[in-house]
């Protein structure tokens, strides 16, 4: 009976140093992660666009047409992104698009 109560104790006690260690652990994404990568999201796009805007740049016509492709791409994949809701896929397409 001794030896029973013994490991109970210990595994009580293990159990509760492993769920300390996890509550207590910084692994969760925090608001700061999370606005730093929609920051990245956002800057590549930005990118994108330029590059892509760029060697059209005397070419009103196909400039207006590959940005239009290009902002049509970008909303798509906003729409399904986890990290941006609808209002703020729009206000980033507003952006872009007046940004090039």
């Amino acid at each position: 009976m001794d030896i029973e109560l013994i490991y109970t104790l210990v595994g009580v006690v293990i159990f509760a140093a492993v769920g300390l260690k996890i509550l207590l652990s910084d692994v969760s994404m925090g608001p700061n992660d999370e606005e730093a990568t929609k920051s990245k999201i956002i800057d590549a796009y930005r990118k994108e666009l330029y590059e892509a805007l760029l060697p059209l740049k005397k070419d009103k016509e196909a400039r207006i047409a590959k940005k239009n492709e290009l902002l049509n791409k970008f909303s798509v994949e906003l729409i399904s992104n986890i990290y941006f809701d609808e209002f703020e896929s729009k206000e980033i397409i507003v952006s872009l698009a007046s940004d090039f």
